[in-house]
């Protein structure tokens, strides 16, 4: 049996062990199983544990898990980054540019 030559959208390898990304949803992770059937060649990835087309994804460096962690907030930061969304949005509701049928 020989071995499947895959490639994602930008035509480079992909392999077990490579790190994807796939672009519509957001989702990364690795390939642990290629494979190809009368519809093309597909990529197992681990984090979903669903198959995708291998033209569909794109090679990726794998970034820490530190790195695409949730950032944890104190209440004061989030309370001064709520005071500056404020300095943008308009305090007082102007009427002057609804119309109305009649």
């Amino acid at each position: 049996m020989s071995e499947i030559k895959a490639f994602d959208l930008a035509g480079s390898p992909v392999m077990v062990g490579s790190n994807v990304l796939y672009s519509a949803t957001g989702t990364r992770g690795t390939v642990t199983e290629i494979m190809s059937d009368e519809d093309g060649i597909w990529a197992l990835v681990d984090k979903t544990n669903l198959y995708y087309k291998t033209e569909v994804l794109k090679t990726i460096e794998k970034k820490d898990e530190k790195e695409l962690s949730e950032k944890q907030f104190t209440r004061d930061e989030v309370n001064q980054a709520l005071e500056k969304q404020k300095e943008f949005v308009p305090t007082e509701m102007d009427h002057s540019n609804v119309e109305s049928g009649g």
